[in-house]
């Protein structure tokens, strides 16, 4: 069933996992609210400058009297499965990070998302993408709701969005495929992500045909592609444009050598020499880069 709503609506009733709605469509305005989504197999589409936006950060008191943490600072939260928003602008308005710390816009846990044509806007820890690390679904025992902390798998999609942030702005242990997006860096330095894949995870983050930029104002920034949040992290970026903002280096181990026996950080023909890429990244040859998006669609659409 599709119902039409605008800005002076309540969204939650709506995203209940007992609502009638299969699909959403909000009229152009901004939503001022913090949601969350629990009603699988959920469409919701937007009209030019539908925005979502929220206002929680890191060192905000929350109603139990601690901070809010990152993981609760989310303005639209996915705990279903099968759910699709497309046209949609989410935004935390906590910006700068200096100021406000971890600061999510959209956090998701539900399995076979798909968000397209979507702007995705904060400063750091933007886009949550989970699972949480193993070692966290335990130090938060008792601090998050028992139905975030399953560890459960997740397959995510994000197609032609833009994503905007500077610390670890994309991060989180799911298989999560970025095509044809704009990523941009904001602020004076950063890092465009911080993948934390648990050891048995087969695929993790894949930038494809990306657009890496930069839209600050500082004359030197320095920004890294990648660096492990967890030793296994995976991430690989095939056919992007990547702008000088980002190091020649291009990747950081997170001061913890170890982590560069077991990432797995991949690349292949981005437009920037790789003479002083870190060595525990790989770079592939043409044949190893079709065979890599071969299997990691195949898996993602299986």
């Amino acid at each position: 069933m599709k119902i039409i709503l605008d800005n002076t609506v309540n969204l939650a009733p709506y995203l209940a996992k007992d609502s009638i709605y299969d699909e959403i469509y909000l009229k152009s305005g901004v939503y001022k609210q913090k949601l969350t989504i629990y009603k699988d197999n959920l469409t919701i589409i937007g009209e030019e400058s539908t925005i979502i936006t929220n206002h929680d950060h890191y060192y905000k008191i929350y109603s139990d009297n601690k901070e809010y943490n990152t993981f609760r600072t989310y303005t639209l939260k996915v705990m279903a499965d099968n759910v699709k928003i497309k046209n949609l602008t989410i935004e935390n308005s906590c910006v700068p990070s200096s100021k406000y710390g971890q600061s999510v816009a959209l956090h998701v846990m539900g399995n076979n998302f798909v968000c397209e044509n979507s702007i995705i806007k904060g400063a750091q820890d933007t886009l949550f993408t989970g699972p949480l690390p193993k070692n966290l679904l335990i130090r938060y025992k008792d601090f998050l709701p028992d139905v975030e902390l399953a560890g459960k798998a997740s397959k995510q999609q994000y197609l032609n969005c833009t994503i905007y942030g500077d610390v670890d702005f994309i991060f989180g242990g799911a298989t999560a495929y970025f095509y044809h997006c704009n990523i941009i860096c904001i602020g004076k330095k950063g890092y465009v992500c911080a993948p934390s894949h648990y050891e048995e995870t087969e695929f993790g983050y894949l930038f494809n045909e990306c657009n890496i930029s930069y839209a600050g104002t500082d004359q030197n920034p320095k920004f890294y592609l990648a660096r492990p949040w967890r030793k296994y992290a995976i991430v690989a970026f095939i056919n992007c444009s990547i702008g000088n903002h980002i190091v020649e280096e291009g990747f950081n181990d997170w001061n913890d050598e170890s982590r560069q026996k077991t990432v797995r950080f991949f690349e292949f023909d981005n437009n920037v020499s790789i003479n002083k890429r870190v060595s525990y990244a790989k770079i592939l040859n043409k044949d190893e880069a079709l065979n890599y998006l071969d299997n990691y669609l195949k898996f993602l659409n299986n």
